[in-house]
């Protein structure tokens, strides 16, 4: 029984112009799907999608990033990362599969692991609320914190937060390792996570999209 477009974006609460887009995207992998005017889609029996195909620098990229994921981040972000390569391997041909998995890159331990503190930063991230904590800096010096986290940054040995330091009036810089008795607050950052990232890449010149 035919699908109107119109029915197709109320179900998947999308416009009909995405319908359209999404439509024409799947006809060109191979979908066998007829559209008649005024009546709606029809999707042939015994269609099917040809398997995800990867050049091997693309999977090489894939893999390599998923191992350092799920070597570096918090549990969350490594049963992510786990559950992500599954599913891409379930639609890749399994010559594919095979040659990403043993592509010979690996990612090497990263320094002290700081599980707690990621997953309440990438929480406060993500729902755009105020983190307070407390915070040793190089010389030792305790101080308490209110910040609107921003980006958190993977490096060599260690992880960094950006943020809004309200005592300091500024964008700080937290290593994660000095960071103690972390709590994502009840109050929401006073601007969009937009205006705020933009703010940021004004001081960083240097962050990527």
């Amino acid at each position: 029984m035919p699908v109107t477009a119109a029915a197709l974006a109320s179900e998947f609460v999308v416009s009909e112009r995405t319908i359209y887009r999404d439509i024409a995207v799947l006809v060109s992998r191979g979908a066998v799907i007829e559209g008649v005017a005024g009546f709606g889609y029809i999707l042939k029996p015994g269609s099917f999608l040809p398997p995800m195909t990867f050049s091997p620098d693309e999977a090489d990229a894939i893999m390599l990033g998923l191992r350092y994921v799920m070597r570096r981040g918090d549990a969350a972000l490594s049963d992510g990362a786990r559950s992500a390569m599954a599913k891409i391997a379930e639609v890749m041909p399994d010559d594919s599969v095979n040659q990403a998995y043993l592509n010979g890159l690996v990612v090497g331990p990263a320094g002290s692991p700081q599980g707690k503190v990621i997953t309440t930063i990438r929480s406060a991230i993500r729902l755009g609320l105020k983190l307070t904590f407390a915070y040793t800096d190089a010389e030792g010096r305790s101080s308490s914190r209110v910040v609107w986290p921003v980006v958190l940054g993977f490096f060599d040995h260690v992880e960094m937060l950006a943020a809004w330091c309200e005592a300091r009036g500024a964008f700080r810089h937290f290593r994660t390792d000095r960071i103690h008795g972390e709590q994502m607050t009840d109050q929401p950052i006073p601007m969009s996570s937009d205006r705020l990232m933009s703010s940021y890449r004004e001081v960083e010149k240097g962050v990527a999209p």
